[in-house]
């Protein structure tokens, strides 16, 4: 009788799935943001309401730092600050977008210790100042913020809300490769505290649940604007993006004296040193 034949270590062991080779940091940049429309939007904001282009940039909780380095790449005369807490992110940054990307300088340190050059234009974007779930400690980074401006600099932050975003609930969007979703999993109207995840899901079906969680303070604009008016910001504005007939964004933004809610909204707010 013949030997029973081995099976191979190589077709016994299981095959890894897609989610277990996936990078978080990839995915993520793919899937939310978009550096190139950023640095478009945040040159023609500092132009329209400084009447000057903008050569130095400031991001703030810049983690992988994509948008400083499209910033340093986008005008030979620009050159960026990103300054982040997670030093592993930093380090992946400088992996995939400094190399021979030069005028980027990255400081893993809090953004309320005021590090680097003046710059002039400020930016907090992605909500990521929501950390920061009390008046005092957002007004505290707020003064930061404007110290580390130029006389004449421009802080941008964005800003979201709607009647869906106090609503627990999970939203999908296919992207090239994967699929990104959105998990709202509590909002306290007492405080205003919201928590949500990022998962992820790959073609083979396996996924990667909290590749990323928000611990989040929900501001309104009213009281962002409030905040950065205390804080010794000079003029506040507050941005409304003009829709077509479709409903959709045109990428233009005036200035709404009142403006009525909607399931979900997201615009910029301006603030002058």
């Amino acid at each position: 009788m013949p030997a029973p034949r081995r099976k191979s270590a190589a077709r016994s062991a299981a095959r890894p799935t897609m989610a277990s080779l996936a990078d978080i940091h990839d995915l993520y940049e793919r899937s939310v943001q978009d550096p190139e429309n950023d640095v478009s939007v945040l040159g023609r904001l500092f132009q329209r309401f400084r009447g000057r282009p903008a050569a130095s940039m400031r991001e703030d909780f810049c983690g992988t730092a994509a948008l400083s380095a499209q910033w340093a790449r986008s005008k030979p005369d620009r050159w960026a600050i990103g300054v982040d807490l997670d030093e592993p992110t930093l380090a992946w940054g400088r992996e995939h977008h400094l190399q021979g990307v030069k005028r980027v300088k990255l400081y893993n340190d809090n953004v309320l210790g005021g590090v680097g050059a003046r710059t002039d234009l400020g930016c907090a974007l992605n909500f990521s100042y929501s950390v920061f779930k009390t008046r005092a400690q957002l007004r505290r980074y707020f003064e930061v913020a404007r110290r580390m401006l130029v006389s004449d600099g421009l802080f941008i932050l964005d800003a979201w809300g709607g009647w869906s975003t106090t609503e627990p609930g999970r939203d999908q969007k296919k992207c090239d490769g994967f699929v990104y979703e959105w998990e709202q999993e509590r909002y306290d109207p007492l405080t205003n505290e919201i928590l949500c995840h990022i998962h992820f899901e790959l073609p083979d079906g396996s996924r990667i649940d909290r590749a990323y969680t928000y611990d989040w303070r929900l501001w309104s604009v009213q009281e962002l604007r409030e905040l950065l008016e205390e804080a010794g910001f000079s003029q506040v504005y507050a941005l409304w993006e003009r829709m077509d007939d479709e409903g959709d964004g045109t990428g233009a933004y005036y200035l709404p004296k009142h403006t009525e809610n909607m399931e979900v909204w997201w615009t910029y707010v301006v603030a002058e040193r």
